[in-house]
């Protein structure tokens, strides 16, 4: 009720009211009317305007505060943590002052919980380093630790790994702290040598676990999953309110890394407790939980420990034992360098395909798959110096498509003369340098061996029989004179051209008895007098009239190539006269068909 309605009771109400006598409308009356007002509505009127008052000013006493603050801080603490946030500026404030003003009395205050922690943050490394260095010593003079060393060089694992395996009590090889609301990575610690994949991934993974089993099994119940196995690691996990600490366990550890988990997650919250709150997804915040994570990485061996009586014994054995161990590691890892090699000369050598290979003591074994014309396996080690006492194994035929194959195959089944070179050019076979006639002859009519589809003659060079050698001989060492200035065939030169058309004939009679035919070129030439227009024409007509003669001596048009070059092939002479003489001339050259460009696969 405000006081504008406790005015309006004072007032009568004219619709409810009777009718003012005038009679009785006196002073008595309104002040009777007064008193009974204050009679009905007094107090309430009273309480009031000193609620009114107390609301204008808004002032809590400290007697009020005092009694009211320990049920605020509580209830607001429980509903969320704005109040440590605000606080937590002034506490730093207030802790950074006071050590700054007197950092004895801070000293002082710390000095029960600091020192007894650095005493035994101390004696654990040492214990630690201690029982590592024990560890390697034992297993490195031991017996177990020489058949550990044969079973790393057998099996090809590192030695560290043997160790581990066999003398591994437990080892934490990774802790995850993972934000518990968004499943996010805050930070990640890894043994030193450890290679693991990405450590968001195993996050994730590990996030999704957690989800579906508290769905499955405890919908509602914020239940989590607290261990797990995966192979031989075993992770463990610990969770709070805003975070988890998971670690990757290979082996059984004790109960007290459970406390050590539990221990440096509580450090993660107090120390991390607002970038927990504020977390909307940057975990560059936490880069310094590292060192603390790090904390919870251990490797714990099995140590055992034999009297002074039994190491005094086995310290006998020590040099020897280490001795006979380096012999025997040499002499199998020169064997195994042997091996090594032969296997790689084997499977680099054309036409040998390696499909199997096994050794043995002073065997080895080798099977797979052998071209006729590729070299023995024992020929090949041999020349490497590597070939053993006793060789064995099983060689298949097969054809190889390898080229250096492919060419040998074709010399042999050609019998291909050492002057003639081969070659391949995709998959036409090339032949080069020069062969005898006959031979090429032959060639013709055979079948391209395998690998080939077709053959190219034409770069070869024919070598003719030693008859007809010495006919071409005879047919190109003469020339047709003629006097300066003419292109007029004179007796004696048109019986020489005569002579040479017969020679000409049998030449070519012989090359087609053998499979081939020749052509004959009629090179013209000028001495240097005159002009190059004059000695060209020259030229021409000199050749012109040693074609017609020969044409008339009853050789073939189709076979002569006219060659009209003037002075610019001149022959070599003595002196400047004799030049001038032999370069009026026309001369013959003799060109010998190769053979097909090519000869297709029937």
């Amino acid at each position: 009720m405000t006081l504008e309605q406790s005015d309006a009771l004072e007032q009568p109400d004219a619709r409810t009211s009777a009718p003012s006598d005038p009679r009785t409308n006196g002073p008595e009356a309104a002040s009777e009317f007064s008193a009974l007002r204050r009679l009905l509505v007094g107090p309430e009127q009273r309480g009031l305007r000193e609620l009114s008052a107390r609301v204008e000013k808004l002032a809590i006493t400290p007697e009020e505060l005092a009694e009211h603050l320990p049920a605020a801080v509580a209830l607001r603490t429980s509903r969320d943590r704005q109040l440590g946030r605000a606080l937590a500026p002034t506490m730093q404030t207030a802790i950074r002052e006071s050590v700054r003003r007197n950092p004895r009395e801070i000293a002082t205050a710390i000095f029960p919980v600091l020192g007894p922690a650095i005493r035994k943050a101390i004696a654990e490394a040492l214990a630690a380093m201690v029982r590592s260095i024990n560890s390697a010593v034992e297993h490195s003079l031991s017996l177990q630790g020489l058949r550990w060393r044969i079973e790393a060089w057998r099996t090809g694992v590192p030695y560290g790994e043997i160790v581990l395996k066999h003398a591994l009590v437990y080892r934490v090889e990774q802790v995850f702290l993972i934000h518990a609301e968004t499943g996010l990575l805050l930070a990640h610690v890894t043994a030193q040598g450890l290679k693991v994949p990405e450590a968001d991934l195993i996050s994730s993974m590990l996030t999704a676990i957690q989800d579906f089993v508290r769905d499955s099994f405890r919908p509602g119940e914020g239940a989590t999953l607290r261990t797990f196995s995966v192979g031989d690691h075993t992770v463990q996990v610990e969770a709070g309110p805003a975070a988890l600490l998971a670690a990757v366990i290979r082996g059984q550890a004790p109960a007290s890394f459970t406390t050590r988990l539990q221990q440096t997650l509580e450090t993660v919250h107090l120390e991390y407790a607002a970038p927990l709150a504020e977390f909307t997804g940057d975990a560059s915040g936490f880069e310094s939980a590292g060192p603390l994570l790090a904390e919870c990485l251990e490797t714990a061996l099995t140590t055992h420990r034999s009297g002074e009586r039994r190491q005094r014994v086995w310290l006998r054995w020590v040099v020897p034992l280490a001795a006979l161990a380096l012999v025997l590691a040499g002499l199998g890892i020169r064997s195994r360098l042997r091996w090594d090699r032969a296997l790689r000369a084997l499977q680099a050598e054309p036409g040998l395909v390696v499909v199997e290979a096994d050794r043995s003591w002073g065997e080895w074994r080798f099977s797979g798959l052998r071209d006729p014309v590729a070299r023995d396996p024992a020929v090949v080690l041999a020349g490497s110096g590597l070939l053993p006492g006793n060789l064995s194994g099983r060689w298949e035929p097969y054809l190889s498509l390898d080229s250096a194959m492919i060419l040998e195959r074709a010399r042999r089944s050609l019998s291909v003369p050492a002057s003639v070179t081969l070659s391949l050019r995709g998959d036409t076979l090339v032949f080069g340098g020069s062969g005898p006639l006959d031979w090429m002859a032959r060639i013709r009519g055979a079948g391209v061996p395998p690998g080939v589809s077709r053959w190219d003659l034409t770069a070869i060079q024919p070598v003719l029989p030693p008859g007809l050698d010495s006919l071409k001989r005879a047919i190109e060492s003469g020339r047709i004179l003629f006097e300066p200035g003419s292109f007029r065939l004179s007796a004696a030169a048109e019986a020489q051209v005569s002579r040479d058309a017969g020679w000409w004939r049998r030449l070519a009679d012989e090359l087609a008895l053998l499979g081939t035919s020749a052509r004959l070129r009629v090179v013209g030439r000028t001495d240097p007098t005159g002009s190059a227009e004059t000695n060209q024409a020259l030229s021409q007509w000199r050749v012109d009239q040693v074609v017609r003669q020969l044409a008339r001596a009853g050789v073939a048009p189709a076979l002569l190539v006219a060659d009209a070059v003037a002075t610019s092939r001149p022959l070599p002479g003595p002196d400047s006269l004799e030049r001038a003489r032999i370069n009026r001339s026309v001369s013959f050259e003799v060109v010998v068909d190769g053979g097909p460009e090519g000869q297709r696969r029937r």
